[in-house]
């Protein structure tokens, strides 16, 4: 495979030499990232397709399960990274050294030493295909549960590949603003790269407690305020790694990224929800704090199969006035507020911290421009052409054109051109943030469905396609420039990450689907709501979301439910907040440049006070803690320590935690159904936090 692997990277040596005391100019990269290569190791050997199938098999089988469970864990990809290193050293011992030989084409089964760039590319196809389940499942969810219309094989795998790979076309025109610029770091990058270096280096061969409720168990007030699954949380400690990670993981993401994200999250849950519960405004007391579902006027989960013309799978405007309107939860309502003003702080946020610098990349296109040390080390290898991303994109695009034809979804031609232009629009403005801050849950999600809900209102299917072809366009686009963001810190041949990374997602699409299936059928009461797991540990709530999204959204249109005449009318101010809101930074900033105001995100910000209704609020006070240790006091004053230690630190519990999560889950409730132990501090009905009023 070597032989096959050199023809497709057409190596140049002689341009890998390295000048002498050349480093980034970015310290946190100079101290992570190598500054040495050697090209002739090969990336797409056997070993690699072996443990590539095998991991990503299993990432998208377990990614699957994990949806639709009420914690939502993770496939880690720090676990991958650490079992295909022990593997891929014993297949390096034990495989025999033989070259095989077919036609020109010659390959071994072990061409060598168990190298780095096969290692990464390993991880690569697992990310793009095992390490969370497709987003087009929850369209094939939510018809199947709340639709009751079923999704073939064809269809299904169709559809979810097709909004998987049209990022991918995105991608390739990013490289020059995303990959090259030094200072677009992408920190989570810089963890996989000491984790791959120390172990290619010197090597010898969500449960919590809710305190407030153990003092007034039944008291509604209380299991409001200290409850992490029904309230906001406070002061809920939690030693579950698992839900410390799930905001964001406070071991790699820069300090400042995380004190904006904080600073939303206990604004909206600590502050703003409870004043809003407390004052009555939208009716909060009506609703339940934190439903996910779409209600009806007597507080009551919104039954839309009453709406639905059973023929045409659309809205029947006399059934829905004989009914109910839809009503929310005031903070799913309010989470809608905030993601209005997240979509337009990104792109004046963008314009005006960053603009400069994009516009002179954009003028500097066709003409040579400065490069650090590892674009210099790259340059060894011959990039993916921009033909091969187009190709890719045309391809799939077409596919999703007929799907929009063939299914019920009936969503137009111009439809999907309107859907794949808003990821074009904000896909890079939206990628400068992520690649400087690590924040990975800025999305198109709702503008998506806005704009869908206007001019395809009445009908829900096709406001999901839009939506995850919109979404995605974005998502799996800066998904696969992170991971050449990877490739460029260890000098991993591009063309051999293109090739990875669509053969982990094709693998991943047809497990995400059959697994998909098998859940479906199992657990299907649980999923839809109609019937509460005794063990808590399945709830479908992301599809519950994602379903209550495509009836406001699609079913009854946005010029309902947030029309002039609704009582979430307001929270299309939303949009105007969220653009005004930089403006002010940015001119604090001018006027005062070495006080910080430059680090002050809105964007970040947004994303935090969104954060409600959805998981548990377990996070909250352990992620601040854990943020605060590693990355401001460890790395402001024990600098030397953290430099050594605080990445590994951070694979090794993510990994830890990961195993014992599979652990658990294939001992206790998977394939193995052992009822677990039930005493006064593990409470089943209230998954041991001891609030039992409703709310």
């Amino acid at each position: 495979m070597e032989v096959m692997e050199d023809k497709i990277n057409n190596i140049d040596p002689e341009k890998s030499e390295k000048p002498d005391n050349e480093n980034s100019p970015i310290p946190i990269v100079a101290a992570t990232v190598n500054t040495t290569d050697d090209p002739t190791l090969p990336a797409l050997t056997f070993r690699f397709w072996v443990l590539s199938t095998i991991f990503t098999m299993l990432g998208g089988s377990i990614s699957q399960m994990f949806y639709f469970r009420a914690n939502v864990g993770t496939y880690s990809i720090f676990f991958v990274i650490l079992a295909s290193f022990y593997f891929g050293r014993l297949m390096a011992k034990f495989l025999p050294t033989k070259v095989f030989r077919i036609w020109r084409w010659g390959f071994s089964l072990n061409p060598g030493p168990f190298n780095v760039k096969e290692h990464v590319c390993i991880a690569a196809a697992v990310t793009s295909g095992g390490i969370s389940s497709a987003y087009a499942t929850d369209i094939i969810a939510v018809q199947e549960l709340f639709y009751g219309q079923s999704v073939g094989f064809i269809i299904g795998f169709l559809l979810i590949l097709s909004s998987q790979i049209m990022g991918y076309g995105l991608a390739g025109f990013l490289r020059k603003y995303l990959v090259r610029p030094s200072n677009m770091i992408w920190p989570s990058s810089l963890v996989y790269v000491t984790m791959y270096n120390t172990l290619h280096g010197n090597m010898s061969d969500s449960r919590s407690m809710a305190i407030l409720c153990l003092f007034a168990p039944y008291s509604k007030t209380i299991n409001l305020v200290g409850s992490a699954r029904n309230g906001m949380g406070v002061l809920v400690f939690s030693s579950d790694w698992i839900a410390i990670i799930s905001n964001l993981n406070p071991l790699y993401v820069p300090w400042w990224s995380q004190v904006n994200n904080f600073v939303g999250i206990v604004l909206g849950v600590w502050i703003i929800a409870p004043l809003l519960y407390h004052y009555n405004v939208l009716d909060a007391q009506k609703f339940s704090f934190a439903s996910t579902h779409p209600l009806d006027a007597n507080g009551e989960r919104y039954n839309q199969t009453r709406i639905l013309d059973q023929d045409t799978k659309t809205l029947n405007i006399t059934a829905y006035e004989e009914y109910s309107p839809i009503y929310l939860s005031t903070t799913f309502a309010m989470s809608y507020l905030y993601s209005f003003a997240l979509i337009t702080a990104v792109m004046s946020h963008v314009a005006l911290f960053h603009g400069e610098e994009i516009w002179k990349r954009f003028r500097a296109s066709r003409n040579e421009e400065e490069e650090d040390i590892h674009c210099k080390l790259m340059n060894v290898y011959p990039e993916v052409p921009n033909w091969w991303y187009s190709i890719l994109y045309v391809i799939m695009f077409i596919v999703a054109i007929i799907l929009g034809y063939i299914t019920v979804a009936h969503l137009p031609w111009w439809g999907m051109i309107l859907s794949v232009m808003l990821s074009t629009i904000f896909v890079l403005p939206i990628g400068v943030i992520q690649a400087i801050s690590g924040s990975t849950n800025l999305g198109l999600n709702v503008i998506t469905e806005m704009v869908c809900g206007y001019v395809l209102p009445g009908n829900p299917i096709a406001n999901t396609y839009f939506k995850t072809y919109g979404y995605m366009g974005v998502y799996q686009s800066l998904t696969f420039v992170g991971d050449l963001k990877l490739g460029h810190y260890l000098k991993i041949p591009p063309r051999a990450m293109f090739i990875c990374q669509l053969y982990g997602t094709i693998v991943g699409g047809f497990i995400n689907y059959w697994i998909l299936q098998l859940i479906i059928k199992e657990k299907r009461p649980y999923l839809d709501g109609t019937m509460n797991d005794p063990s808590g540990q399945w709830s479908g709530w992301q599809s519950q979301v994602f379903n209550t999204a495509s009836v406001i959204w699609g079913l009854v249109g946005p010029g309902t439910v947030f029309g002039p005449a609704s009582i979430y009318n307001p929270m299309l101010w939303g949009f105007l907040i969220g653009f005004i809101a930089p403006f002010p930074i940015y001119i604090l900033h001018r006027k005062y440049p070495n006080v910080g105001f430059d680090y002050v995100n809105i964007p970040l910000i947004c994303t935090g006070l969104s954060v409600l209704p959805g998981p548990p609020m377990n996070f909250i006070i352990s992620g601040i803690i854990a943020s605060f240790l590693s990355q401001f006091y460890t790395f402001r004053y024990k600098r030397k320590w953290w430099d050594k230690y605080n990445y590994v630190l951070s694979a090794a519990l993510d990994s830890g935690a990961q195993f014992t999560t599979l652990v658990i889950f294939f001992c206790l409730n998977g394939v193995v159904q052992a009822p677990f132990p039930e005493w006064w501090g593990n409470n089943a009905e209230t998954g041991g936090e001891r609030c039992f009023a409703k709310i």
